[in-house]
């Protein structure tokens, strides 16, 4: 099926994204909920995490993880590798008669009934600007919900997924009502006090390995509750590991609330989604994450060790 043929066979229509929500999933749940609302459906956009402070700015934000419905009979996951990304959300999957799965992650296994996935796609927005636009459904809202996508998934345009193909569909989102200035400035220019505390712990958490090639940032409980932080404001802390030249892994360790670590790695040329899967995480080349369990120092050791086996720096 379509998916506009998914879109009028439903009636009420669940979006699924994952835990932790970027704005690549924030932009994409929205954007679809938005269209499904257009064609007189039912619709909800829900994430297993609270709705992370700085992306209150997008319009309907408010509308996030709000239920109007106590079935549904058609799922949508969005930016979701695998179905356990939805976290408490995964028995929905199971009990709808429709299920969609559209996301750009090289690792996802196909979970739903159908699956448009492109590994070659910087974000799920992209793939969303080409599904919407050749169905003659984006408008400013839209725009507005896929812009917000586009550029946090290729770090305003700096990474690595940044093709031309981004570019050409950052132009055609700029023909309709929106200001590209007031969403970078909304992204990357307005970060509270407290996570400016939070980054200065985080650099200085920085602990160095591979003669100097691979860094590790560490992000404690203790951490965010002394900055007045919640994981949320662990987004983009791994940044400032990639800014140091000698850098070519960085590695951000975030301790949870159980006995648990979330781990994500960036990296400048090598596969570091190899490296994730040594935990049964995943991802991109250069971007990828997953989760391991354990004291600190033996997670720290693992980690370190998952990077530096069969690579050579």
């Amino acid at each position: 099926m379509t998916v506009a043929e998914i879109i009028d066979h439903a009636k009420n229509i669940l979006v699924i994204g994952h835990q932790r929500p970027d704005g690549d999933c924030i932009g994409a749940g929205l954007a679809f909920r938005h269209v499904c609302l257009r064609h007189g459906k039912a619709c909800d956009f829900v994430f297993d995490s609270p709705v992370p402070e700085h992306f209150l700015f997008v319009p309907d934000s408010d509308k996030m993880n709000v239920f109007s419905a106590s079935e549904y009979d058609t799922v949508v996951c969005v930016d979701c590798a695998d179905h356990l990304r939805t976290g408490k959300y995964v028995g929905y999957l199971d009990k709808a008669k429709h299920t969609l799965n559209i996301d750009h992650h090289k690792t996802n296994n196909r979970f739903a009934q159908t699956n448009i996935v492109a590994a070659g796609a910087c974000s799920t927005c992209e793939i969303l600007f080409g599904l919407l636009d050749d169905m003659g459904e984006i408008d400013d809202n839209v725009a507005y919900w896929l812009m917000t996508g586009l550029s946090t998934d290729t770090g305003h345009f700096m990474h690595s997924n940044t093709s031309a193909r981004v570019f050409e569909i950052a132009a055609s989102l700029c023909r309709y009502n929106i200001d590209p200035h007031e969403i970078a400035s909304k992204l990357y220019k307005n970060v509270r006090y407290e996570k400016t505390k939070l980054i200065a712990r985080a650099i200085e958490s920085m602990r160095f390995f591979a003669d100097g090639k691979l860094c590790v940032i560490s992000v404690r409980l203790a951490d965010l509750q002394e900055c007045g932080c919640v994981l949320a404001d662990t987004e983009g802390l791994i940044d400032y590991g990639m800014m140091i030249g000698s850098v070519d892994v960085a590695v951000c360790i975030t301790e949870q609330n159980t006995p648990q670590y979330k781990v994500s790695y960036r990296s400048k040329t090598i596969d570091v989604a190899a490296a994730a899967a040594v935990f049964g995480g995943g991802g991109h080349k250069l971007a990828a994450g997953c989760s391991v369990s354990g004291k600190y120092e033996d997670v720290l050791r693992k980690v370190v060790k998952s990077v530096t086996d069969g690579f050579a720096f």
